[in-house]
């Protein structure tokens, strides 16, 4: 089984169904959201993100999302919300992350989050002496079906690219020359599952937990993604980590993770999870006038069987 295709669109179909009634007034179109009295003063930003996604089976691809948002309530990170695999990884140790709570959490408090299409923008690939391919964002509404969390994004969906650039620069609507540039991080590199070298498809005994072994893991990010489900697994290894490093996942938190249909991780027939592993930068760029938050991500997928 292999990922979907369009990455900035996992997992947002638990965002909506429970509360489309709130929307009633506006439609479940993905307008605007009703103003409730107790809802807090919007906070407003803008959010950039770039990732690549290098894959040994797959070609590698680039997907830019871009967006302004009016978020009512005390939500901190905005873009986790708005695509899940962007969501804050640990400084260090593993945490389960469940986007389905997440959604029904901002009901409960009365949050929302209203997206508003960054326009214009442009994020140029480059390498040193080459020129710039440049990638355009087009609106998209998001989400399909709208909950606390609707509106208009701006997105590029994922696309071939040759090879990883060493950098990205950033177009602002009013202009064709780079307002900005960013580093492309180095991808940390899977050695090792539980002590056997990885491969596509090969089946993990998780009976004592999960160790994976990192290279260039200082900084990084992992994250366990069955397949269609909610729940994620999600590392983070610290940036002063040695040059290699083990992250274990107890067998507490694996066993959170379940198959499409329910039955517990601990059946017979294991749980196809595909185990990701990334590195992102962040930096305020002068795309707007009050600048915007820019993401840069690298990405590498495999697809496992994790049995008991």
């Amino acid at each position: 089984m292999t990922p979907s295709g369009n990455r900035f669109r996992a997992l947002v179909v638990c965002l909506a169904p429970a509360v489309c009634g709130v929307l009633a007034a506006f439609g479940c179109d993905g307008g605007g959201h009703v103003p409730d009295a107790n809802t807090q003063p919007a906070a407003y930003s803008a959010e950039l993100s770039v990732r690549f996604e290098v894959s040994p089976d797959h070609p590698a691809t680039v997907s830019v999302l871009g967006f302004r948002a009016a978020a009512a309530g005390p939500e901190a990170d905005v873009l986790g919300l708005v695509d899940p695999l962007a969501a804050a990884a640990p400084d260090q140790g593993c945490i389960l992350r469940d986007v389905d709570l997440a959604n029904r959490a901002l009901v409960t408090r009365g949050s929302s989050v209203d997206l508003e299409e960054l326009g214009g923008v442009g994020v140029g690939l480059g390498s040193a002496g080459s020129p710039l391919t440049v990638v355009r964002t087009f609106p998209r509404v998001y989400p399909d079906v709208a909950g606390v969390v609707g509106g208009v994004v701006g997105e590029a969906a994922p696309q071939p690219i040759t090879s990883v650039p060493e950098h990205v620069s950033l177009l602002s609507a009013d202009s064709e020359l780079p307002v900005g540039e960013l580093p492309v991080p180095a991808l940390p590199k899977l050695l090792a599952i539980n002590g056997s070298a990885p491969a596509a498809g090969q089946r993990v005994e998780i009976n004592g937990g999960l160790t994976l072994s990192l290279g260039a893991a200082g900084g990084s990010l992992i994250e366990l993604r069955p397949f269609g489900a909610t729940v994620v697994v999600s590392c983070g290894v610290p940036a002063n980590a040695s040059t290699e490093a083990l992250v274990t996942v107890p067998r507490a938190l694996l066993a959170h993770l379940r198959p499409l249909d329910g039955t517990p991780a601990n059946a017979s027939a294991g749980v196809p999870v595909s185990i990701e592993v990334a590195r992102r930068v962040h930096a305020r760029e002068p795309l707007l006038t009050a600048g915007a938050r820019v993401s840069v991500e690298v990405r590498s997928t495999l697809t496992v069987e994790l049995r008991p």
